[in-house]
This record gives C-alpha cells, structure tokens and sequence, in this order.
C-alpha cells in the first residue's frame, strides 16, 4: 500500500494577523477621551489645537482646490527668443584668412573637408526687469519639429540633404542644434522651424479669422469667440438656446442657416488647421573657419507664469504631503496609546476599589462574551456553576416541564415500537 505524507496547515500567528489587520485598516482617530481634562489638565491644549487643525486642514483643502481651478486656466507670459545661425569650416583646402610666414608652409592634415552648422537661440530678458526668478527653457523645447534642407547634388552626397530633428517625449532640451557634413564648397541651407505650443494652437481661415478677430489659437478660445459673437449680434433661438440662427457671416463661414451649439466643435475643424513653419534661409561658407549670419531672427514666444509654476509645485509636492500623512500617523498612534493607558486605569481603579465585586461582574462579562463568540446560548455557563443558581423559584417549574417532556417523549418510543411489532407480525 503507497503511503502519502501527511499535510499539515501552518496556523497564522496571531501577531502577523494583528499586523495585516492594522495594516489594512489605519486608525484615524485623534480625539482624546472626553474624561482625559480631569486627569491631566494640559490636555485641553491639545483639543484647542487638534479643532485648528481642522480648520487649517479645511482652509488648506479649499486653496489646493483653487490652485487647482486656477492651473486649468492657462497663464502665458510672453518673451521674445532671439535665433543665431552661424557655421564653421575645417580642412579646407583653400581658405580665406591670411596665414603668417610661421604657417605659410602647413598643408591639409590629411582629414576630408568638412563644415558644421549650428542653430541656436536664448531668451532675451524682459523689457521690464523683475525680480522674481524667471523660467529657464533651452531653444529646442520651443520646437515640435527642425528640418534643414541643404541644396547639394544627390549624386555627389548620397547621405541625403534632408536632415530631421524631432522633440521626443523623454529626451532632453537643448540650447541648440548642429549639422556636421563633409564638402568644400558653399551650401544654400533652408531651415524649418515648427514651434511646439502647449496647449495646442491652430491656424484659422481667413474667413472664420475674419469673424472672431484671431488668426492663431487654441480651439477652446475659437469656440469662445464664436459664442461671444453670437451673444453679441443675438443670434440665440428664443426657445432653445442652444440653437444659433445664422447670418450672412456666419452662413459664409459654415453654409448653413442654422447650428445646434454641440456641434460647433466639430464644424470648425475644417477651419484650423497646423501653423505655418518658420523659414530661414542661411548660405553655409566654408572660404573662413567661421562664418555668421548678418540677421538674427526674433520669435515671440509664450511660456508659464512663475507664478502658475510655483501653484504646480504646490499641488504636486509630494514629499511634503507624506512628510505630513507620516506625522498625522504618528498622532493617531500618540492617542491610541493615551487611550489604552486610560482603559487600564479605570480597570486597575475599580479593581481597587472593590475587588471581590469587580472580579465577579468582569468573569460573567468575559462568560457573556464567550457565549456570544461560541453560539447563541440563553444560560450564563459560569452562572450555572454556582449552587445559588438552582434555588430560584423558576427551577422547579423548568425541571416539571423537562420531566414532562421526557416522558412524552418515551410514551411516544413505546407507541411506536409496539405498532413495529404488529406491522411485522
């Protein structure tokens, strides 16, 4: 016959499961016992502080809640970024600067021609000087996008005269860009700027720019234009506000009598459109070592307040806001201890006071609550061991019932027992 090994099922500690369960289930009271005054005067410190303390935690809740409001509606500063566009040249054969006696005689090192592009940029301070420390942003994280075309012969550069940057979601910014190609001769350069906007702005047509007085923005603030002229020239249906009876500028934009405003968002989206790139065209020459553009090109440029940044770091301080869930916990388990210490007072007082009697009350509670965790039974177990339990004047009413229903219960035994026996005979 095989044998099994036995299983056996590891009990829990009770210890871990105290643990999970306090765990699972923070304790959030803070309040002192209401008799605590009594004992130690000082306590009513602590209450006065604990009911600021709401009042703060509520004050601190309603800003946060303001902040937040006021975070969804976006504050732009507007600055002005100023565009360089230089190049240098190395290992050329033939160069434009004059060379002294000393270098006269120096030939190629040996390494192929070759010129660098750079684009690069800086904000420029503001008109008005502040105090207040301004935001830092590098050139590139004003740009979704930077191509430079080069205007070269494919046959004779195979790497292609396309050369694309791309803003990704995890990469950094940086204060400019460059473009190192091999040649020795000059290059026409077109550089494509495509400006990154957060939130995302659009171009109107001519016609819709025409209606709201705007040629770039955000499709929300195209909506609130829209509806500002409607508002303005009373264009609502009397009955449903929600309808908007066209006239002739409008009928020109959309060609339609009538709209119903919860399709305004998607009718206008045949009217915007990406913004226009910007364009620089830049000679890249390789007669000198360095070689700048006359021009710099200036771009206004939208970024957030200081102020909307310092709100942003308030509601996302996180550190903080566990620094404080830390000492709250702490609190909580500062009172808890407080309260135990008062339940083992009032037990060891009464204990003192009147031992005898405590003992008895505090055995039939614990019997009471043994019961209770046992099974639904109507008789205090301790009680009936007691000889004073059997002399109640209830006893003999309860023992004439039993022996009654005893004997019941056999004349029934008997009655069945003798039609068995008829039945088989």
């Amino acid at each position: 016959m095989q044998s099994y090994p036995l299983q056996f099922r590891k009990r829990p500690n009770e210890g871990d499961s105290l643990a999970r369960h306090i765990k699972k289930k923070r304790p959030v009271d803070r309040n002192l016992p209401p008799k605590i005054e009594a004992f130690i005067p000082e306590s009513r410190l602590y209450t006065e502080l604990n009911e600021f303390d709401k009042k703060l935690d509520a004050t601190i809740m309603r800003t946060r809640l303001e902040i937040q409001e006021a975070i969804g509606k976006p504050t732009k500063v507007r600055r002005t970024l100023r565009i360089f566009i230089s190049n240098t040249a190395a290992d050329q054969s033939e160069s434009g600067q004059q060379a002294d006696e000393e270098n006269a005689f120096e030939f190629n090192s040996g390494n192929a021609p070759s010129w660098t592009l750079k684009v690069e940029g800086r904000l420029l301070d503001p008109p008005i000087p502040t105090k207040k420390a301004q935001p830092v942003q590098k050139f590139t994280s004003f740009f979704r996008t930077i191509l430079v075309e080069l205007d070269r012969d494919p046959n004779l550069y195979p790497e292609g005269n396309i050369i694309e940057w791309h803003k990704q979601a995890h990469s950094g910014d940086y204060d400019g860009v460059e473009v190192k190609r091999k040649g020795d001769t000059d290059v026409n350069a077109r550089i494509i700027l495509v400006p990154e906007y957060n939130p995302q702005k659009f171009k109107l047509s001519p016609a819709l720019a025409d209606l709201v007085d705007m040629k770039l923005e955000t499709k929300p603030q195209v909506i609130m234009g829209i509806w500002n002229y409607v508002k303005h020239h009373k264009l609502q249906d009397a009955n449903n506000m929600r309808l908007i009876h066209c006239d002739e500028p409008l009928k020109k934009v959309f060609g339609v009598e009538e709209i119903d405003f919860s399709q305004l968002p998607d009718m206008i989206n045949q009217h915007l459109a990406r913004p226009d790139p910007i364009v620089l065209n830049y000679t890249i020459r390789v007669d000198r070592e360095f070689h700048q553009s006359t021009n710099a090109y200036d771009i206004d440029v939208e970024l957030d307040s200081v102020v909307r940044q310092k709100m942003m770091n308030v509601v996302s301080s996180t550190p903080l806001q566990r620094e404080i869930m830390n000492l709250d916990d702490k609190i909580v388990q500062c009172v808890q201890s407080i309260n135990n210490s008062k339940i083992k007072r009032d037990f060891l007082t009464q204990f003192a006071g009147h031992p005898i009697e405590f003992i008895n009350k505090w055995i039939a509670s614990q019997a009471r609550d043994l019961e209770v965790i046992m099974g639904d039974s109507r008789v205090n177990l301790e009680e009936m061991r007691q000889s004073e339990f059997y002399k109640q004047p209830w006893i003999k009413e309860a023992v004439f019932h039993y022996l009654t229903a005893k004997a019941q219960q056999r004349m029934q035994e008997l009655l069945n027992a003798q039609s068995n026996q008829g039945s088989s005979s």
